[in-house]
């Protein structure tokens, strides 16, 4: 960790590559990014929101199924554009019950947030499918009072993520079809904490410690599509991790001298500290069944990885080098999504849908900066087919990311932060327009 630096005139290789991908992404625009609960990112604003993600790797009726599994291109008879807008509305905030420093409850950290994802697919040879996509399935972003009670945790802190994906399909029998794809993925990370100077400082001012950083991660997304009947159809999807490493991003500034001299007598001062984690592998099963022409019902179940997750946390508790990053420990969280979908006019198809998430941590090693809880998400759509060719739809998703309890007993110059997230939630409202040629 070093005291900030001038600008460099020389930019690398990666960065410039990562900044360029960026700016791509979002004049497509249709990158994203989450806050709280809503990390591992279902919502794309496509369809499917209607039915909270329910099915999504088996109903396969529309061009995103090249981010969600390309297998499933195969049951696509044209050429498909699909491109999707959404607003995500957040309010989260947390209540302190019992804290080292005073400060308060560090106000409404949600807000309004763009985000959405742009879709094609089309087909090369008889049995063989071309797909491109772009938008985010990973994000998180919080901003905190910066005078709160846990703000030597953190103050602010936002992941953004804009990824695009290139995938093929095939047939392999009449029935089975397999599909693989590329990720490209563009995380930038913003950290903001203060540093807690010592009680008897020339300055009652708090020093602060930032990180702020762009690189790139790649990964691969694999699927199976098979047509049981002609009423049923299913689908496994594979995502696998990304590692994602930010080198040397770290920086602190306003330090009182007797602060200095300790964090730099430690080595924490004078280093390097990459910071570093792996966005989760994922598995899913999704299952399709027409229950009559009319009337569909969809599922899914998932396992994410949280396992390997790793260090997000960045904070000085003490004057030892090791605590400047922290594990945060979690487990891995299954995912559970059910909907029915229908038609309900001759131009008109309702969707409506529900799903459960588990949680990755407890009260004692979740994070102000990263604070998943279970989740519960709640679904309606409507779609109007204007004539053959064009497709337009709504969505409406309300998300409950639970009471996010925290119980963090940390060091001297963190100190301890518990309480609980009384309200908690998002609002998802997206547009989509599908396109057939």
């Amino acid at each position: 960790m070093e005291a900030e630096n001038p600008p460099h005139h020389t930019d690398s290789f990666q960065t410039l590559l990562g900044k360029w991908l960026v700016a791509v992404l979002l004049v497509f625009g249709c990158s994203t990014q989450a806050i709280a609960g809503g990390v591992w990112l279902y919502e794309i604003g496509t369809p499917d929101l209607g039915v909270a993600a329910a099915g999504r790797g088996a109903t396969a009726l529309d061009a995103s199924v090249a981010i969600t599994n390309p297998a499933a291109m195969t049951n696509l008879n044209r050429s498909e554009l699909l491109f999707g807008i959404q607003g995500i509305f957040i309010d989260t905030q947390f209540s302190a019950q019992e804290n080292t420093f005073s400060g308060g409850n560090g106000g409404n950290a949600g807000g309004v947030l763009p985000a959405g994802s742009f879709s094609y697919v089309g087909r090369l040879e008889e049995n063989l499918w071309f797909g491109f996509g772009t938008g985010s399935y990973f994000g998180l972003g919080l901003n905190y009072d910066d005078d709160w009670s846990g703000r030597y945790y953190v103050q602010e802190a936002s992941l953004f993520t804009a990824g695009a994906t290139v995938s093929l399909g095939t047939k392999l029998t009449e029935k089975l079809s397999a599909g693989f794809g590329v990720d490209m993925l563009v995380a930038k990370l913003f950290m903001k904490s203060a540093v807690n100077n010592p009680p008897l400082a020339e300055s009652n001012n708090d020093g602060q410690l930032k990180v702020d950083a762009t690189t790139v991660g790649v990964g691969c997304n694999a699927g199976l599509f098979y047509t049981i009947t002609p009423k049923m159809r299913t689908g496994l999807t594979y995502r696998s991790p990304v590692q994602v490493k930010f080198n040397d991003a770290v920086s602190v500034s306003g330090l009182e001298p007797a602060l200095t001299a300790l964090l730099t007598q430690s080595g924490l001062l004078g280093s390097d500290i990459d910071l570093k984690f792996t966005i989760p592998q994922a598995v899913g099963f999704s299952l399709h069944y027409d229950i009559t022409p009319l009337w569909a019902v969809m599922g899914t179940v998932s396992w994410q990885n949280w396992r390997q997750f790793g260090e997000l946390e960045v904070s000085i508790s003490n004057t030892a080098i090791s605590d400047a990053t922290v594990n945060l420990d979690y487990d891995d969280t299954w995912h559970v999504a059910v909907g029915i979908q229908g038609r309900i006019a001759d131009d008109w198809i309702w969707s409506v849908g529900a799903a459960y998430d588990t949680s990755p941590c407890s009260e004692s090693n979740r994070s102000p900066v990263l604070p998943l809880d279970r989740q519960i998400r709640l679904a309606t759509g409507l779609q109007y087919e204007w004539g053959e060719d064009i497709t337009l739809g709504i969505a409406y998703q309300y998300l409950d990311a639970g009471k996010g309890k925290i119980d963090r007993k940390g060091g001297p110059l963190t100190g301890r932060l518990k309480g609980e997230y009384g309200t908690n939630h998002l609002q998802y409202l997206a547009l989509n327009i599908q396109w057939k040629f």
